[in-house]
């Protein structure tokens, strides 16, 4: 797991890899690096570099935090951000970014106990993986990569970001893996990935890619009530 403490305070940043100590298991699970300007930041994930949990100080010489972090979800979505402040003005801001928490300066070691503790369980979804079976060919999915998925019988269609891969299985069973993964069956015949819900409507999901999705009669209203409570929980 990649880690990126981003602050100009080097005692800041000498406080966070003490917290972090206790995460790091014996093969140095965790790689942290540290940069000490937004701009810096931002250039390196221009130039192709990535992290998974980003610790992000707001009140940065040059580019702030809030700038930086934009630029660098636009760039890798999937980038964990984790606000770090003296000032609790900036709460706002920072969860329009989808941060997925804002921690006041000083730092409280349970509190970021807690915090990383989830960062790591998101992580962990973000990265999670499933194999498809279609004849003799294996196919390793990402399932953060999967938009929807139609089944009938014991066929499957499983569409991505990466096209539409074919499989053998039942659409039920596939939902019991995905459900924990942010996933909604819309339909019979139909599973849906709610990060990928454009709006939903009577009839029909509008997907962020253009796609649209049945929502039959009986699955709507169990559907809408999961998408609600998924909404409230992260779309802040």
């Amino acid at each position: 797991m990649k880690i990126c403490i981003c602050d100009d305070d080097r005692f800041a940043v000498r406080e966070i890899r003490g917290l972090l100590e206790p995460f790091n298991l014996e093969d140095d699970s965790l790689c942290i690096s540290d940069f000490s300007d937004g701009e810096a930041l931002i250039d390196y994930y221009r130039n192709g570099g990535k992290f998974d949990i980003v610790f992000m100080d707001i009140e940065l010489r040059g580019t702030n935090g809030i700038e930086a972090a934009e630029l660098i979800k636009s760039i890798a979505p999937e980038t964990i951000i984790i606000f770090v402040s003296s000032h609790s003005g900036y709460i706002f801001d920072a969860f329009r970014l989808e941060a997925l928490h804002f921690l006041v300066k000083p730092i409280k070691s349970e509190e970021f106990s807690e915090v990383f503790n989830r960062a790591m369980k998101k992580y962990t979804t973000i990265n999670a993986s499933i194999i498809l079976k279609w004849e003799s060919v294996r196919n390793k999915i990402a399932i953060n990569t999967i938009s929807y998925v139609e089944g009938y019988r014991r066929h499957l269609c499983v569409h991505t970001a990466n096209g539409t891969f074919e499989a053998v299985g039942k659409i039920s069973e596939l939902y019991e893996i995905l459900k924990p993964h942010g996933f909604v069956r819309v339909h019979q015949g139909f599973i849906v990935n709610m990060n990928y819900i454009k709006n939903f409507s009577i009839n029909e999901v509008e997907l962020t890619d253009g796609s649209r999705v049945a929502v039959s009669v009986r699955k709507k209203q169990e559907a809408l009530k999961t998408y609600d409570i998924f909404i409230r929980k992260w779309g802040w």
